[in-house]
């Protein structure tokens, strides 16, 4: 009879303990984190703002949207209570660049891709190229420095200053080369009027600019008393100037080969 008893009294516990728990019942609801406006937004040289837009559904308590860019040129902020990021973008002074910003809620994201436009080049666009290289204790280069004179050219005539033509002559100085193969190394190179032959200079007394008129008269001349190039993969862009004129700029693309002495 006690058993019987017992059984009766355990019953009731039996059953709560088979009830199934009410967030099983109703599970909450992942969120849900929605681009609205453009995944690509584009911006010109001048830089400026923009929005990006977007819906959360179903936010979790103590949770917040969070964006990421490494772009230092991007300058961003979360509205969340009006579900908007603002983007600010600097001017750009120089080539085409992206970025990525990335918004991130819970186990949610999506990607915004940031474009701008490059900076007009102002300057003359040269496509041709001639040059030498000396190596260190050669002839023409007693120092212990590896030389590369250059000429650049709008016109593929270096035989004489071509009607119309644009010329600039640099004659850089590098701390190291391919004897083998010469290429005019990377790097950035000043003005040196001095022309003492340092790694990382360009001498003065052999370098200029010149443009020329239909005659073969230079209608722009520059001696340069300052200046400085970079040198990266197959592009030579810089600028020269003299007592006379303000910065002079240019620009070469294409191959970096030189010939050997």
């Amino acid at each position: 009879m006690k058993k019987f008893i017992y059984l009766l009294l355990a019953l009731p516990l039996l059953m709560v303990s088979c009830e199934p728990d009410s967030a099983d019942l109703h599970p909450m609801p992942e969120p849900v984190l929605t681009l609205i406006s453009n995944s690509v937004i584009e911006f010109e040289v001048e830089g400026g703002s923009a929005e990006i837009i977007y819906t959360l559904e179903n936010a979790i308590e103590g949770v917040d949207i969070v964006a990421e860019c490494d772009a230092k040129w991007v300058a961003y902020k979360v509205f969340a209570s009006e579900s908007k990021i603002s983007l600010n973008v600097e001017a750009n002074d120089g080539d085409a660049r992206e970025a990525t910003l990335v918004v991130k809620y819970d186990t949610q994201e999506f990607v915004v891709v940031l474009k701008q436009e490059a900076k007009p080049f102002e300057g003359y666009e040269l496509s041709y190229i001639a040059g030498t290289y000396y190596a260190p204790g050669s002839e023409f280069n007693p120092t212990e420095s590896h030389n590369y004179y250059v000429a650049l050219s709008s016109i593929d005539d270096f035989s004489t200053y071509a009607p119309n033509g644009v010329y600039v002559e640099l004659d850089i100085w590098a701390a190291a080369a391919d004897a083998t193969n010469p290429v005019v190394p990377n790097g950035e190179y000043v003005i040196d009027t001095t022309n003492s032959g340092a790694p990382g200079t360009i001498g003065a007394g052999y370098s200029r600019l010149l443009e020329m008129d239909a005659n073969q008269s230079p209608i722009v001349w520059v001696l340069p008393i300052e200046g400085k190039v970079v040198v990266s993969d197959n592009k030579i862009e810089g600028y020269l100037l003299d007592e006379y004129s303000e910065k002079v700029w240019f620009r070469y693309t294409g191959s970096l080969s030189v010939n050997v002495e």
